[in-house]
């Protein structure tokens, strides 16, 4: 048999592949995209689901600091019948004109939305007149009351929210 002279025949040095480039990214780094979009579009629904209770929770703590600061307790009242108002607009549907309830009305619809009678039956019934009332009529006692019944009235809006759904 005749050796092989390697040196003849015509090869070529071996080549490496190139450089790895970043683009396509591999399956994973998909996944963690598409991971991390859903996470925050799961976290931006759940602040805006829970935005308004939020800002009337904190509204209405408010106005008892300022009580507590030496605000006017008809200013006050009037404050937390504002807030509850708008906040009461923006959970329920226009069909039920609740802008335009006052008096006896407005405080029928507070206590049906709970189960209980608390604006219609007990502090709650300082909403009907006190806003309206002279400056001298309002203690500061209803308005702590009105506030901490009116906080709970928001939290119940969330849990019977959650219910309804």
């Amino acid at each position: 048999m005749n050796p092989i002279d390697f040196n003849a025949i015509p090869l070529r040095d071996i080549h490496l592949p190139g450089a790895i480039g970043w683009w396509p990214p591999a399956v994973g780094w998909w996944i963690l995209a598409g991971v991390l979009v859903a996470a925050a579009v799961i976290a931006l629904i759940h602040y805006r689901r829970h935005y308004r209770e939020r800002a009337a929770l904190k509204a209405l703590r408010a106005v008892t600091v300022a009580l507590e600061w030496g605000a006017q307790p008809t200013h006050c009242l009037q404050q937390i019948s504002m807030i509850l108002r708008r906040f009461a607009m923006s959970i329920t549907s226009r069909a039920d004109a609740v802008a335009g309830l006052t008096g006896e009305r407005w405080l029928e619809f507070l206590d049906s939305r709970w189960e209980r009678d608390a604006f219609s039956a007990g502090p709650g019934r300082a909403l009907a007149s006190a806003p309206y009332a002279p400056p001298s009529r309002a203690q500061s006692r209803d308005v702590v009351e009105l506030g901490a019944l009116s906080i709970d009235w928001v939290n119940a809006q969330r849990k019977r929210k959650k219910k309804d759904t």
